[in-house]
């Protein structure tokens, strides 16, 4: 199950990952934030992980191919997810990514929006 919101005024995207992701609804979101990304250029992606568990072959193929097609196009990444599947991502994703990433744990999602929607260049306070 994927879910999509876009927040146009700051150039970024919640997603959140669930269950099972076909093909079918992995393409539909590819064509949402691809149009998203040509509206706005580079955005910001707040990425909620629960109860995922997987994607099939041709979905994850997509994913792969979308993901290494649009490096760039991302300036923030923000991920809510469990320390294991931290792991996960982080082994087989992060040396891809050129981006800012923070993780955050599942009870931290408003923390992850302010994070997310935090201007860059602004010094914490």
């Amino acid at each position: 199950m994927l879910s999509y919101v876009e927040h146009d005024n700051a150039q970024a995207v919640e997603i959140h990952v669930g269950g099972k992701v076909s093909t079918e609804e992995f393409g539909r979101l590819a064509q949402k934030l691809e149009a998203f990304i040509a509206r706005h250029g580079q955005v910001r992606v707040l990425e909620q992980i629960s109860d995922f568990e997987g994607m099939d072959a041709t979905a994850l193929w997509h994913d792969i191919k979308f993901s290494l097609r649009h490096l760039k196009d991302f300036s923030r990444i923000a991920i809510v997810c469990d320390p294991h599947v931290k792991n996960l991502w982080s082994r087989f994703v992060s040396p891809f990514v050129t981006c800012e990433v923070e993780h955050f744990d599942p009870d931290q999602i408003a923390e992850a929006r302010d994070w997310l929607m935090w201007p860059e260049g602004a010094a914490d306070v």
